[in-house]
């Protein structure tokens, strides 16, 4: 599916609807398995990349991977354990 029929099913579901299907599967990934996890994570891959039709909504989820981008850098250059970078949010 090319972004731009994601982006267009992201405006359909506005930023609203967007979190609420994050959310959702946010839930399921909390009362599942590992395996669970990673589909579900697939899954909001496809949200995240559907809400860059708001540029609001884009920088929000640029935020979100940066974050997760310096955890994993911290990570590789030792300052942080594995354990630690587990529970970092």
């Amino acid at each position: 599916m090319k972004i731009s029929e994601k982006r267009k099913a992201g405006e359909v579901l506005e930023r609203g609807g967007i979190s609420q299907r994050i959310i959702l599967l946010a839930q399921d990934i909390a009362e599942g398995s590992y395996k669970n996890a990673i589909e579900k994570a697939g899954q909001i891959s496809v949200l995240v990349e559907a809400a860059t039709y708001d540029s609001y909504w884009e920088e929000k989820a640029n935020k979100g991977k940066y974050n997760e981008q310096d955890i994993f850098e911290m990570l590789n250059d030792g300052a942080i354990t594995r354990d630690k970078a587990i529970c970092y949010t």
